[in-house]
């Protein structure tokens, strides 16, 4: 028998009311007492989230009937998004610096694109930390934020590359 050792005594992690209470459950099944119940075989509706708390639950249900989500939910969308625009909004503006007519453009245009590559990092980083101010830490993902140093240092070197390759080529 399961939750006893070869010396016939009781395992003591064994769940003895979770056996007793299937037992009942069975005996009660096999005796119709679940037969006739109200809403039987009908969808179960539950109105409250037991995640919320009682003091939220009626502003969370006019949010769901007006189909908005909680701002934490809205939060996680937002980052998503904005982390996903990052890397081809990059993909362009490195296209865009290299096109650049002479040197000087380039620059201009690679200081302008830098600036804009650091507000959207800023963006998603403030982002994840209003998301993990106010997502209950049981529903929080983890996000990592941008490493914007770390970020904006690979992306002048790529630009220093290509710039210069550009200018290799055309001078020729």
């Amino acid at each position: 028998m399961s939750g006893q050792n070869n010396g016939g005594t009781v395992h003591p992690n064994f769940d003895w009311t979770a056996l007793i209470a299937d037992r009942k459950i069975k005996e009660a099944m096999d005796a119709g007492e679940f037969d006739n119940l109200v809403g039987k075989g009908e969808p179960i509706r539950i109105e409250d989230d037991p995640f919320t708390p009682p003091e939220l639950r009626v502003a969370h249900k006019l949010l769901k009937n007006a189909n908005a989500l909680p701002q934490w939910l809205q939060l996680e969308k937002d980052i998503e998004r904005e982390r996903d625009a990052v890397l081809p909004y990059i993909e362009r503006g490195v296209r865009a610096v290299t096109q650049g007519k002479n040197q000087a453009s380039k620059e201009r245009i690679a200081a302008r694109f830098r600036a804009e590559v650091r507000d959207r990092m800023d963006l998603v980083n403030t982002l994840i930390l209003k998301y993990n101010e106010v997502t209950p830490g049981s529903l929080q993902r983890i996000f990592a934020p941008f490493a914007i140093k770390r970020e904006l240092a690979a992306l002048d070197e790529r630009i220093a590359e290509l710039t210069e390759s550009v200018v290799a080529v055309s001078g020729r």
